[in-house]
């Protein structure tokens, strides 16, 4: 399998168009507040930060997570969507 390579900016582009998405059987955040600011601020400092592992499927699962607060919006139906399995934090 290849490897493929995202931008943050990519990614969180990704999230604001519903293209990414989050299992409901994914774990909740298990961060304090402190420790993702750090994460944060070692991506602003552009140092890698890891892998994420995706699912990619054209069949939406019937239920869904959001991203912590923040509501994931409707994916367009011909696009394809990946859903988070590792790498949420």
């Amino acid at each position: 399998m290849a490897d493929t390579y995202y931008f943050i900016k990519d990614l969180i582009n990704d999230l604001e168009r519903g293209r990414i998405k989050i299992p409901s059987f994914q774990r909740g955040f298990v961060w304090e507040p402190n420790r993702v600011a750090y994460f944060i601020d070692s991506i602003y400092k552009g140092f890698p930060f890891g892998s994420v592992l995706l699912w990619r499927t054209r069949n939406p699962l019937r239920t869904e997570r959001n991203l912590g607060p923040y509501r994931l919006p409707e994916n367009d139906p011909e696009y394809p969507i990946d859903y988070v399995l590792d790498g949420q934090h």
